[in-house]
């Protein structure tokens, strides 16, 4: 009579355990091939969109600080969006990768004949948020984003935003510590609550 064989954990634990790193692996250089595409495709409008974010920034004559869901809050702007969303950074005109992948589908531009609705993001501004028990600083990074509206060339919303706080707990990592990046989060939930309204 024939043993039945025992299956080996450890190698079946250590396959999923390939394939799990494998998966992470290939979603991360997706992810990554989607920013530098978005990137390069408007790169050739980069100085008529920073040409736009000063056009934009110059008339705004208010902007509050905003935190994640506050948008609702304030009432300030019309909600809606003209054809399909560019974020870029309002310095350079070029298109933001990381904020364009997070963006809903369905409203983030492909190509430049698309863009009826620029976001221009101002430069990071992070400050001191919290001190870590190693002493190193915990930064909140905010933000002055501009939206802008190309075909009635008017300011539809204009704000300083701040993305999350560092996190509470110090990762091994020497040096400090930053939140998300504004422009990738929150910004993608009001641009999401602009589409649904």
């Amino acid at each position: 009579m024939k043993k039945k064989s025992k299956p080996n954990w450890g190698c079946i634990i250590g396959v999923v355990m390939v394939i799990g790193v494998l998966s992470v692996l290939i979603l991360e250089l997706a992810r990554h091939l989607r920013e530098e595409n978005a990137e390069e495709v408007f790169y050739s409008m980069a100085d008529h969109y920073r040409s736009t974010c000063e056009t934009c920034f110059s008339q705004v004559t208010y902007s509050p600080v905003l935190f994640g869901s506050q948008f609702d809050d304030y009432g300030i702007y019309s909600p809606y969006l003209n054809g399909k969303v560019l974020v870029v950074e309002a310095g350079s005109g070029e298109a933001l990768g990381p904020a364009m992948v997070v963006i809903a589908q369905e409203i983030a531009a492909s190509n430049p004949g698309e863009v009826g609705t620029l976001v221009c993001a101002g430069e990071k501004d992070p400050y001191q948020y919290s001190t870590y028990t190693d002493d190193q600083p915990g930064y909140r990074i905010a933000r002055d984003f501009c939206v802008y509206d190309l075909s009635l060339t008017s300011v539809i919303f204009a704000a300083t935003i701040e993305g999350t706080p560092p996190p509470a707990v110090k990762s091994s990592q020497a040096g400090p510590e930053y939140g998300t990046d504004p422009a990738v989060y929150p910004l993608s939930d009001m641009l999401e609550d602009l589409l649904e309204d």
